[in-house]
């Protein structure tokens, strides 16, 4: 409890009470904070124990699961638990006695209050308001802190904050060993003092700097008399933020270098050794605008994802709490049709919403396998749909976009990389078209077959290339834009990957007429054949399924999308599972997390492949996308389906109908030929 400085004690009315509550009925009436008059029951000998309701407003009414007519002359501990309201009879009994208001948080129910006593006369005016949401925001927000810090903290690089007076508001234990001190030797120092040697060094001269002028500064400086640092520092809302990585392999290496250019002429065994240094220094520039093609592509895939996201987002929590609202309307006012019917079609717009984002996760999902070297049969249109996804927020501002798509086989490929090959083509197109005038500008996307092939065509508008440009298009590290917006590896990098899914990538282009780009993959002819009638099972089959995942709310997900027409057990942990399956293995299909707290999806899947080994044709793991080396490799490995969070309630049942029956499971009578 926090008490606040002492309020006069106004007397609780005796004459005129009834005018006076019913004067304060009327203020409060409206309003969306609870209040309520409490008076003092005292025993015999004058004690308070407990206090009853002269009057409360209907929002404290409701904060209690009670109408105000049901509170008027009850007792706390009779409505209340004592783990809510009821509890407080000692605060409120000090608040009376000692004449000082005090405030606090409490439970009741489900939500949090957080109440306001100040004394009347033999009773207490107390307001009540509901915290629930901000408490777990802070929860949240404490979390993702604790999230920052462990990243911070688990980082090789050195890390600090400096606030507008120099004083040091972070530094991880990187920053630390490089200072030589003590943490609690520089947490809310001022550096220069903490650190003094650092006067006069390029560090303070760059930081001031950066401090003074609110831009980014990369520089380096040598910490030591054998190590070196890269140091990144920029300033956001007068804080700044500083970044050191150990650079000291790179400038020992500039320095071998150099020491082989100034023998450059000594003789030809020199002259050798100093080619195949260049040699590896051109390969190591290479690597290094490699890297820097993947992070731009990475920058290009994280403008198209926050889009993507944040757009369905938007509208999936504005009609969440616009159903909550209605929701709570209709808890005060039953039989409004009207409200039910706008709470169903907010929630329906949410779905939509959250089925849009379901998707976005997936397809990054897919991009990130993009290292796993085999072909597969793949749909064309998703894979440009994806790319298209991605460079929208390149190609909003430029141009629209027309598809004109065929009715094309699916082609051998790898999805995520060809996913990659349509995101450069289209951030290539979108940069050939200026900024202002998307009115005006297309670019248009089709396909079409080409007898063994299928042709995927991306076409603009913009500028186009002269036929001395278009010649060297594909050259590595050839680029027509200014020094530092590009670096000429990414139609390279796009030619390397559809040659690697035997395929070819060729351009046409008129100066000022626009750009066609086409790429010619081989067909496969891997399309799903439709399940024969003897192996569709009967939908009505009722099914014993077990969930094992150590998430409650994604069994109670499980058990609302199946329980109606199955059977559904499940266990939390990989050790109860075991534990169930060793007295009871009557399951249909077993639905298992692949990461879980005490024992692993793939430990289970190993001890039942030692005792139960009839029981694994029956599993499908889920999967959150966070795969570790050993359970990509178990993946690769084990011929299981799996099916990845956050799944469709289809799909779930789709395996469950579809799961051949177990050995002894009851049959459902068989249906009568029509006619007979």
């Amino acid at each position: 409890m926090s008490e606040t400085d002492t309020f006069p004690r106004p007397a609780l009315p005796t004459p005129g009470a009834d005018v006076l509550l019913t004067a304060l009925e009327e203020v409060e009436r409206q309003q969306p904070e609870g209040c309520m008059v409490l008076r003092a029951v005292r025993d015999t000998g004058g004690a308070i124990t407990d206090f009853e309701w002269l009057w409360a407003n209907p929002a404290a009414a409701r904060a209690l699961g009670r109408t105000p007519e049901a509170l008027r002359g009850r007792r706390l501990k009779e409505v209340s638990a004592e783990a809510g309201l009821a509890g407080r009879v000692g605060v409120l009994r000090q608040v009376v006695e000692t004449g000082r208001p005090t405030a606090d948080d409490f439970p009741e129910g489900e939500a949090w209050l957080h109440g306001t006593a100040v004394p009347l006369r033999d009773g207490v005016l107390l307001r009540l308001r509901d915290v629930t949401s901000a408490l777990r925001v802070e929860e949240g927000v404490r979390d993702t802190l604790d999230w920052v810090r462990d990243v911070l903290e688990g980082t090789p690089d050195a890390f600090m904050t400096l606030d507008a007076d120099w004083r040091v508001t972070y530094v991880n234990h990187q920053a630390v060993a490089i200072s030589g001190r003590p943490q609690e030797k520089l947490f809310r120092r001022v550096l220069w003092e903490a650190c003094p040697e650092l006067q006069g060094t390029v560090l303070e001269r760059e930081l001031r700097r950066v401090a003074a002028e609110g831009m980014a500064s990369t520089f380096e400086v040598r910490t030591s008399q054998a190590r070196w640092h890269e140091v990144h520092a920029w300033c956001s809302n007068g804080n700044l933020s500083v970044f050191a990585s150990d650079i000291t392999d790179k400038k020992r290496a500039e320095a071998e270098r150099d020491m082989l250019l100034e023998r450059e002429h000594s003789g030809r065994l020199e002259a050798e050794a100093l080619v195949a240094a260049r040699t590896q220094e051109l390969v190591a520039a290479r690597e290094r605008l490699v890297q820097s093609e993947k992070l731009a592509m990475a920058g290009q895939l994280a403008a198209g994802v926050g889009h993507e996201i944040n757009n369905p987002l938007s509208y999936v929590t504005g009609n969440i709490q616009f159903a909550v609202e209605q929701l709570e309307h209709l808890a005060s006012h039953p039989g409004d049709g009207e409200a039910l019917r706008e709470a169903l079609e907010a929630l329906r717009e949410a779905r939509e919403g959250a089925e849009r984002i379901r998707v976005t996760v997936r397809d990054l999902q897919t991009f990130a396998r993009a290292d796993e070297p085999h072909l597969s049969p793949v749909d064309v249109h998703a894979a440009l749909e994806f790319g298209l996804s991605m460079a929208m927020p390149h190609l909003r501002y430029r141009a629209q976009v027309e598809r004109h798509y065929g009715g094309v086989p699916t082609v051998m490929a790898h999805e995520a990389k060809l996913g990659q090959v349509f995101l450069q083509l289209l951030v290539n197109a979108a940069y050939a078209i200026p900024e202002g005038d998307a009115a005006r500008h297309r670019v248009i996307l089709s396909t079409r077959t080409d007898g063994p092939w299928v042709v995927v065509e991306v076409t603009d508008t913009g500028h186009g290339m002269t036929p001395e440009v278009l010649e060297r298009a594909f050259e590595p590290f050839f680029t027509t834009r200014a020094v530092g917006e590009g670096t000429g590896l990414g139609l390279s990098t796009a030619l390397g990957l559809v040659r690697s899914m035997r395929g070819e990538l060729t351009a046409t282009s008129t100066p000022g007429g626009g750009s066609t780009f086409r790429v010619r993959l081989p067909t496969t002819d891997a399309a799903a054949l439709p399940a024969s009638p003897e192996a569709v099972e009967d939908p009505a089959t009722r099914r014993r399924v077990l969930v094992v995942d150590d998430e409650p709310q994604l069994t109670s997900v499980l058990h609302r999308v199946l329980g109606r027409r199955h059977e559904v057990v499940s266990v939390h942990s990989g050790r109860e599972a075991l534990e169930l399956l060793s007295r009871d293995d009557a399951f249909d299909l077993v639905f298992c997390d692949l990461m879980m707290g005490d024992l692993t999806g793939m430990d289970v899947y190993e001890e039942l492949a030692r005792r139960q080994r009839d029981l694994l044709s029956r599993f499908v793991f889920m999967t959150g996308g966070g795969f570790t080396e050993r359970a990509r490799s178990f993946l690769q490995s084990v011929p299981l389906p799996r099916i990845e969070k956050p799944f469709e309630p289809g799909t779930l049942r789709a395996l469950v109908e579809g799961a051949p029956p177990r050995a002894g499971a009851p049959r459902p009578p068989a249906r009568e030929v029509e006619g007979k």
